[in-house]
């Protein structure tokens, strides 16, 4: 155990004098290395501090621990990688496996994506795509490449170096550079999404690029621009993408882009008609917006969230009181039971989900939650008609107010069956989209095999 502790003091240090001394004493010092005195082996540690000549001096007595993992499941290459020490990633490139650039830590990540991601020296980038080309090809979370990992991080340099050494190693590099993720987001649409100005213009003067590429929701990379938040970048960006010759002006729908070749939408934006181009820029009315049901609807619920929690809260404490009180003081009755619980139990549901973490950015789950909204508050107003029915009689000066809930509770019931139709517009128009996209990919389908 002491000399245990006296070998990761010297990995701390890199102090290569203790470690040849402390081998001469035990010989298997290094191949008896207890894994719960420490969390890292002492390449591990040495890496992490960049002493290489600690690092070197370890390899040289026992390459076998360039292949030893750590409580993250990070080899000593990731950990070198991460840090941009690239002596250390040569040396343990020389010694260790080929296989190591290809080993996934428990988060899922290769040594060329944790050095990507931490924007090291391209040197290291350089190192480890060479020694394994097939690692630029592999996939991280949410199915992104190394050239997807770039734009989201901002790193230019990664960007330009591996798209230069895919265009050397690969003779059909428009498959890199177009390639998508789960989302269906090409490289360019990461681009417009992030507001990456400096990646935008390399992409598009890369020959083979597809300016009009549409994802899964058959939006292309100008159409998300057009749809985020509005700022400095964003507006000098979007003044760049409507100067490009080739590239295709967002449509009123943006579902017709799933549907139309890239080349006939080029064509259809030289053509010199004025009236085209004013109907292209035309902003949707607000009915059309409602029952779209786009993301800036989701987004706005998403900044809502607490609001909506402590609304809920408050639904349920009107109703659960009240219930109370007549239990423990007052007779059994059942209607305001019944009437009570149909307001209570949707606000309860809505407090349910929202402490579950459900994400509101999604469409189906966003509605939900305001449709619950709409019944918890429904059920209320109807309790609330209910007790001024009761005490009409006694009341005479009731009936104005009576007359303006009821027209109230009615633009209730018109605003819920709204959202009703506004879930099935939602559904006929996925249905619409994955019909369209299996189309288009039959079709690319079939024409690869007709020119094999």
């Amino acid at each position: 155990m002491e000399m245990d502790k006296r070998l990761y003091e010297a990995s701390l240090e890199g102090n290569v004098s203790i470690l040849k001394a402390l081998i001469q004493e035990d010989p298997l010092i290094l191949d008896r290395i207890s894994p719960t005195f420490f969390q890292d082996t002492p390449l591990h540690i040495a890496t992490l501090r960049g002493h290489f000549e600690f690092a070197r001096a370890v390899l040289g007595h026992n390459h076998r621990l360039a292949t030893e993992a750590d409580s993250l499941g990070h080899l000593p290459l990731h950990v070198a990688s991460a840090k941009g020490h690239v002596e250390i990633v040569r040396e343990l490139l020389r010694v260790g496996p080929a296989g190591s650039c290809l080993a996934r830590s428990k988060d899922g990540k290769l040594p060329l994506h944790l050095a990507i991601m931490k924007g090291v020296r391209v040197e290291v980038l350089t190192e480890l795509a060479r020694a394994s080309p097939e690692s630029t090809r592999l996939r991280v979370d949410k199915g992104d490449y190394v050239l997807h990992l770039c734009v989201k991080y901002d790193n230019l340099d990664a960007f330009q170096l591996l798209v230069d050494l895919l265009k050397k190693e690969s003779d059909d590099n428009n498959l890199l550079i177009n390639a998508r993720n789960d989302d269906g987001n090409t490289i360019l649409h990461l681009a417009a999404l992030h507001k990456n100005l400096e990646i935008t213009k390399y992409l598009v003067a890369t020959p083979g690029i597809e300016l009009n590429a549409v994802n899964n929701n058959g939006l292309t990379a100008l159409d998300l621009l057009e749809n985020s938040p509005k700022d400095v970048k964003g507006l000098e960006l979007l003044n760049f993408f409507l100067l490009q010759p080739n590239l295709q002006q967002p449509s009123t729908n943006t579902n017709n882009h799933s549907s139309i070749p890239p080349s006939k939408l080029t064509i259809q934006q030289h053509k010199p008609t004025t009236t085209t181009t004013t109907t292209t820029r035309r902003k949707k009315s607000p009915w059309k917006r409602f029952f779209t049901f786009n993301d800036n609807n989701t987004k706005h619920l998403e900044d809502m969230k607490g609001a909506i929690l402590l609304t809920a809260a408050i639904i349920v404490t009107i109703n659960a009181l009240p219930i109370i009180y007549l239990n423990v003081n007052g007779p059994d009755i059942p209607d305001q039971f019944s009437i009570n619980s149909g307001s209570f139990v949707p606000a309860v549901m809505i407090i349910v989900l929202l402490v579950s973490g459900i994400p509101l950015n999604n469409k189906f789950c966003a509605w939900l939650v305001i449709q619950l909204m709409y019944s918890a508050i429904g059920f209320m107003g109807l309790n609330y008609i209910g007790q001024m029915i009761s005490t009409e009689s006694r009341y005479s000066k009731l009936d104005i107010a009576l007359i303006l809930t009821y027209i109230w509770f009615l633009l209730l019931i018109i605003v819920s069956a709204l959202n009703i139709i506004r879930l099935v517009v939602y559904g006929v128009t996925s249905i619409k989209r994955f019909v369209k996209r299996r189309k288009l990919r039959g079709r690319r389908e079939n024409n690869d095999f007709s020119i094999a």
